[in-house]
Order: C-alpha cells, then sequence, then structure tokens
C-alpha cells in the first residue's frame, strides 16, 4: 500500500497549494496592508482631532465667558477673605466686577444665611430657600449650576459659585450670574463643520446648556453611558446607540477643567466612514478579490476537481455497494492519488468482508429456523403422544392431569411457532401471543363442557424472547388456573384477562368470578404444580404475584420492568 508520509515535500499537496497562496497574498501583504494601517490609522487620529477642535469651536463663546466669571470669582473670594464682606467696599467691588464684564447680570458674595447684602444688584434679597443656595453651601467648591429663573434677574442664567473662607471658615460664597442670552452654541446638520447637536453639562451630570428642548435632549444621549460617566473621562470620542434607537458619534471636550464639559453629537460612525474612509479600503479590496480568483482557481484544478471525483465515486458506493476501478488522479498530488489508491483497497475489502458476512447470517438464520421448526414439532410429538394416553386412561384424574400438561407443552408450541416467525431483531409481540394461549386453554375448557364468558383487553407489548416466554407461560397458567375455579351465584362464570404497557412497565392481570361451585368439584392436581410455575414465572420476570381475592372474585397480578436487550457475552 502506498506511504503517503514517503511523498517527497516540494511534490506534496500542502507545498503546492501553499506555495500559490503565498504568491497570491505577497501584494496585499507588502502594499495593501501596509498602506491601509497607516492611512487607516492617520485618518482616525485626524478625524479625532477634528472632532475635538470642532466640538469645543461650537462652545468657545460659552467657555470664553465661563473662563472668564471662573476667574473673577477666584479672584473675588481672596478679595472679600482678606477686606471681609461688610460696607460699601464690598458692594462697589462687585458693581465695578459686573460693569467691567457686561455679559453677566450679578456679581455678589452670599453668606450662609442667604440674606444678600453684598452684591452689583438684588442687595437684601433672600436666597435661603433657593435650591442653587443650598446645593453651593452643601457642596463648598467650585460649581457652575443651571438656574431655570434667577432671584434677582428672574431669568434662566448659569451660577458659577466659589466658596469664601474667612481664617479658615467657611462663610459663604461668591455667585456670579451668566445670563442664557449670553451664551451661544453652534450646530450645524452635516459633517465636517460642527456637530448636529451640542450641550454643556457640569461635574455632577447636570445638563446646563443644549441646543435640543428641554424635554427632548435625554433621547439623543447614549444607551450605556450617563453624563457623570462622561466627565470623567474626557477628552474622548466614541459611537453608541443613542436612547431614542440611532447610532450616533459622542464627541466630549472639556470646558473648564474638572467642571464644565461639552458634548458634540454628531453623524453615525457608518456615514464617517463612508465619507473618510471608502477611497483607503477599496484598493486592497481589490487586491482580496483579485487574490482570492487566483487562489481559488489554483486549489481547484489542483485539488479540488479530483477531491470532488473521489467523493462522487465513495458516495456511489456507499449507495450501491459498486465502484469504478479505473485511476483518475494520474497528474494530481501524490497524496491524492494514495487516497485514490486506499479508497478501492477499502472498498474491495469491504465487499469480500459484506459478502462473507451475509453468507454467515444466511446460515445462521436457517439453521435458528430448523431448531424451531425442530422444537415445534417435537412439541407437538409430545403433544400427540399424551393425546393417545389421554384417550386410554380410565381414571379421571389421570385424564386431567395429562390434559393440563398437554395444554402447557401446546402453549411452548406456540411460543415457538411465534419465535420461529419474528424478524424484528428477536422482538415479539407478546399481546398477540398472550391472547392465543389463552383461548387454546378456553378452548380446551370448552371442550370439557364448561362455559365461561371472557373478556379480553391486551395491548401489543413488544418483549424480548427472555420475558416474552415466561410472560406467556404466566398467561396460560393463569387462564388455566382460573378455568378450574371460576364459579358465580349470579349469572355465567365469567374472566377478564389484561396487558397493558406504561412507559417501561407491564401489568399481567387475570380476574375470574367465585362462587359457591366452581369447574372441578374435586382438585385433581392437589401437588399444587401450577401455583409453583406461576411463582417461578413471576420470578423470571423480576417481579412477584399479587392475590387479592373477595367474596365474589378473585383477582392476579403482575407488575415488571420491561427489559432492554442485553447481548450475552460471546464464547471464545
Amino acid at each position: 500500500m502506498p506511504n503517503s508520509a514517503n511523498t517527497p515535500w516540494i511534490r506534496s499537496l500542502s507545498f503546492r497549494i501553499a506555495g500559490i497562496l503565498s504568491l497570491a497574498l505577497v501584494p496585499i501583504g507588502s502594499i495593501a496592508i501596509y498602506q491601509t494601517n497607516q492611512v487607516s490609522s492617520q485618518a482616525e487620529e485626524v478625524t479625532r482631532l477634528s472632532l475635538l477642535a470642532l466640538t469645543q469651536q461650537g462652545v468657545e463663546q460659552e467657555r470664553a465667558l465661563l473662563q472668564q466669571a471662573f476667574g473673577a470669582s477666584s479672584a473675588l473670594a481672596r478679595t472679600v477673605s482678606s477686606f471681609g464682606a461688610e460696607g460699601p467696599e464690598c458692594r462697589d467691588t462687585m458693581v465695578r466686577v459686573n460693569k467691567a464684564m457686561p455679559q453677566i447680570s450679578l456679581v455678589a458674595f452670599i453668606p450662609v444665611d442667604g440674606q444678600i447684602s453684598c452684591a452689583s444688584t438684588g442687595v437684601g434679597s433672600d436666597v435661603s430657600e433657593r435650591p442653587a443656595h443650598l446645593e453651593a453651601i452643601r457642596e463648598r467648591s467650585p460649581r457652575v449650576l443651571s438656574v431655570s429663573n434667577g432671584a434677582v434677574s428672574d431669568a434662566a442664567v448659569l451660577l458659577v459659585t466659589q466658596p469664601v473662607e474667612i481664617d479658615g471658615e467657611y462663610v459663604g460664597y461668591i455667585a456670579i450670574s451668566v445670563p442664557y442670552a449670553s451664551l451661544e452654541l453652534t450646530e450645524g446638520p452635516s459633517f465636517g463643520a460642527s456637530p448636529e447637536h451640542l450641550m454643556t453639562f457640569n461635574a455632577a451630570g447636570d445638563v446646563l446648556t443644549s441646543t435640543l428642548e428641554e424635554d427632548v435632549h435625554e433621547e439623543f444621549l447614549p444607551i450605556r453611558s450617563s453624563l457623570d460617566d462622561m466627565n470623567r473621562l474626557a477628552p474622548m470620542v466614541f459611537s453608541g446607540q443613542s436612547r431614542a434607537g440611532k447610532d450616533q458619534l459622542y464627541v466630549v471636550v472639556p470646558i473648564l477643567e474638572k467642571e464644565v464639559f461639552a458634548l458634540g453629537i454628531w453623524p453615525s460612525v457608518a456615514d464617517m466612514t463612508e465619507r473618510v474612509e471608502a477611497p483607503v479600503i477599496l484598493f486592497p479590496l481589490l487586491m482580496w478579490i483579485a487574490s482570492a480568483v487566483v487562489g481559488f482557481i489554483a486549489i481547484d484544478r489542483m485539488a479540488g476537481r479530483h477531491i470532488r471525483n473521489l467523493s462522487r465515486r465513495m458516495r456511489r458506493f456507499e449507495r450501491v455497494r459498486t465502484f469504478e476501478d479505473a485511476r483518475s488522479m494520474r497528474f494530481s498530488a501524490d497524496e491524492l492519488k494514495n487516497m485514490e489508491t486506499d479508497f478501492i483497497l477499502m472498498a474491495e475489502t469491504i465487499l469480500h468482508d459484506q459478502a462473507e458476512l451475509e453468507n454467515a447470517v444466511r446460515q445462521r438464520n436457517v439453521l435458528l429456523k430448523e431448531v424451531h421448526h425442530r422444537v415445534k414439532n417435537n412439541l407437538q410429538l409430545i403433544s400427540s403422544i399424551m393425546n393417545m394416553n389421554i384417550r386410554r386412561a380410565k381414571s379421571p384424574e389421570t385424564k386431567a392431569i395429562l390434559t393440563r400438561l398437554q395444554d402447557r407443552v401446546l402453549a411452548m408450541a406456540s411460543i415457538h411457532r411465534n419465535l420461529h416467525q419474528v424478524e424484528s431483531q428477536g422482538q415479539v409481540n407478546v399481546g398477540e401471543l398472550v391472547r392465543e394461549v389463552a383461548n387454546q386453554t378456553l378452548q380446551a375448557s370448552a371442550s370439557g363442557g364448561h362455559r365461561i364468558r371472557v373478556k379480553f383487553d391486551v395491548d401489543d407489548v413488544i418483549l424480548y424472547p427472555d420475558q416474552a416466554v415466561p410472560l406467556s407461560l404466566l398467561a396460560s397458567e393463569l387462564m388455566a388456573n382460573g378455568v378450574k375455579y371460576t364459579g358465580s351465584d349470579k349469572g355465567p362464570p365469567w374472566m377478564k384477562l389484561s396487558l397493558k404497557q406504561e412507559d417501561t412497565r407491564a401489568r399481567l392481570q387475570v380476574v375470574n368470578s367465585k362462587g359457591d361451585s366452581h369447574h372441578l368439584e374435586g382438585d385433581a392436581e392437589s401437588t399444587g404444580l401450577g401455583s409453583q410455575l406461576i411463582r417461578a414465572f413471576a420470578t423470571q420476570l423480576g417481579s412477584s404475584i399479587e392475590i387479592e381475592e373477595t367474596e365474589t372474585e378473585y383477582r392476579a397480578l403482575v407488575d415488571f420492568e420491561v427489559a432492554m436487550f442485553q447481548p450475552e457475552p460471546l464464547d471464545y
């Protein structure tokens, strides 16, 4: 037999395919991949920087104004800490700062009790119950808050706060109000100029300003990220799905370090990729297609068509057990030639072994049928001999014993006849067998003049011979026992035979009526052989006989587990 291990490596199928694919992948490996990586990396970085810059440009006016307000609040906090928060000097300072920054509506020092006495305007106002005031004195840190209606201006403002401490004790905070009218966010509909939507938010994740309506801006935020999460990672660019189900690109940039951030919502990544990267990936895609075509043609000519031909021959052999001995791989690689040779040898071996196996099975079936036939004939011969003895016997007791023994022999003959006819892997329909032996027993009783009304409730139960034989004989003994002792004080005597199967268990039950008189006034078979056989057959089924007797009926029940086939150990 050819050995593929001795095939020279330079002529092997693997070497040929590897060589062709290596040549096909040289352009992709050396040019396309290098260029794609370089261009993609540069385009990604340029795009990221551009998005950050354009987003920051959209909030430039707000960023500049908030930086001025933060710087002024910090300076005023130091001034108040040094010179105090009482007197006209404090108010004059607040007024001068307000005049220097006309976009600001209020500059004030607000003490902890919320009574404004040092401010550019609104002196005497009480803000002690305002949510913004309560949050400012609770946090005691620089904050930017959104106030829908200011305590002094009664307009929507951004409130910049700066804590004030005098001699190490927190006394209040500087508050600078920036009206929303002084802020302007720039948005645009297309990529490359400005984002579709813009919003700013503080470190606590509260929206400060937005180009969207207040009741809809939540729909444009990403599903898996909150504003509180995004401020810790700024600056960043990421893609995600909005809560409205639309794919978007999100850009987060800081406006004031650790305090205020801007969120730009851009078109989806797919749209940006289509505009920016489509020309870059077109060239390597074409190169890959060309290489794949070359590789496919080479592999198909060198291996594919030969393997398909061999597979077709194998399938034909599997269906009809015939094959063509003609060699069709003269110009193929040595591995394929060896496969074809091995297949032909294997097919010849299988056909030879199959022929021997079929012959052995045929001889076994003939021998088995002959054995069952001879056993059945011998049992019938024994029955005939016993019948002759019955006719010659003069004692009624002797005739009864021989008749019952003849019934048992005939029952065994019926079982062997059924086993002789079985063709389904040795399994027997015990329902048919039980009905047959029961009818045979009833015919014997009817010939003796004893008429019994019998009801059968027998299902088709499939068993292997190891359980089918004792179950059939058990049914025969129970029916014979019932026939002998069936009686009835009211109406004709009756019997019921039931055979049922539920899941993996089967149940045989024989019930007969009782009365003061029965078929045999004296028990001819007083040795108790029938009872011994009933118990023995029940034991072979892995169960025991259950007897229940009342004034009107006698019930015998056997419940057993249906056994699966277990082959016997082979003899060596």
